[in-house]
C-alpha cells in the first residue's frame, strides 16, 4: 500500500475548526527521547467535532455535540515527554476537517485507503497546558523499519477533543509500529514568565500496537 506522505509550503490561518497546516522547525538542540506506548485497546468516545456539515453554518446546539461526540470512537496509542514537552498519541476512524487556505475553508476528506484519523495533543510537561501554534511533524515506521504513513499534521480544534494535530493516515494492517515525531516550537505571543520555555525542536518516540482499525 503506498505510504501517505502530505507536505505543506505555507502557514495557513487560525479558525474555529481548524488551523493551518506548517512545516517542522529545524532540529537545532533537540532532544530525543522514547516512551512506553500502550495497544491500542482503551476506546473513549469524546473526540467529535470534525465534519459537523450536516449542522448548517449556525453554532451546533449541546444536543448536537453530544449526538456528533457519541458517534466518534477514539482510541489512546501512547504518549512520550521530550524535554519540557508531553505529546500523546491517539486515533479514531478517518474523518472530513476544514483547514483554511487564504480567507477559504477548504474541506479535506479521507482519501482512498486511509483507515485512521490520528490525533496528537500537545501540552507543558508539568503543567499540561495545550500549546498551540506549534509543528509536528509524524512519521510512522513498521517493524521491519519500513515508512508507512509521513507527513506534518495540521494543528485543528475539536469538540470534545479541543486544539490538537492530526492528519488521516494509511496504516496497512494490524501489528506493532512506531510514531516518530518531530515537534517545533509554539510560534505564539509568550508573557514573560513563559519566555525560557518550549523554544526548543524536540523529537519523541511513541511504539504502539495497531488492532487494524480504530474502534
Amino acid at each position: 500500500m503506498t505510504p501517505l506522505t502530505r507536505t505543506t509550503s505555507t502557514a495557513l490561518a487560525v479558525s474555529a475548526l481548524a488551523l493551518g497546516a506548517v512545516g517542522c522547525g529545524s532540529d537545532d538542540q533537540s532532544s530525543n527521547v522514547s516512551a512506553s506506548g500502550t495497544s491500542a485497546t482503551t476506546s473513549t468516545s469524546g473526540h467529535s467535532g470534525h465534519d459537523m456539515s450536516s449542522m448548517g453554518s449556525g453554532a451546533p446546539s449541546q444536543a448536537d455535540q453530544q449526538a456528533v461526540a457519541s458517534s466518534m470512537r477514539m482510541e489512546r496509542l501512547g504518549s512520550a515527554t521530550a524535554g519540557d514537552r508531553k505529546v500523546e498519541l491517539d486515533a479514531s476512524e478517518p474523518v472530513t476537517f476544514g483547514v483554511y487556505e487564504g480567507d477559504r475553508l477548504v474541506q479535506h476528506a479521507p482519501r482512498k485507503g486511509e483507515n485512521a484519523h490520528v490525533m496528537l495533543t500537545l501540552s507543558d510537561a508539568r503543567t499540561g497546558d495545550r500549546l498551540p501554534d506549534a509543528t509536528i511533524t509524524l512519521r510512522v515506521i513498521d517493524q521491519a523499519g519500513k515508512v508507512v504513513a509521513s507527513g506534518p499534521q495540521y494543528p485543528m480544534i475539536g469538540m470534545g477533543m479541543g486544539i490538537h494535530y492530526g492528519d488521516n493516515v494509511t496504516i496497512p494492517k494490524a501489528g506493532k509500529y512506531t510514531a516518530q515525531l518531530v515537534v517545533g516550537p509554539p510560534r505564539i505571543g509568550r508573557h514573560a514568565d513563559v519566555e525560557g520555555r518550549w523554544n526548543t525542536t524536540v523529537k519523541a518516540t511513541i511504539p504502539f500496537t495497531w488492532k487494524g482499525a480504530a474502534r
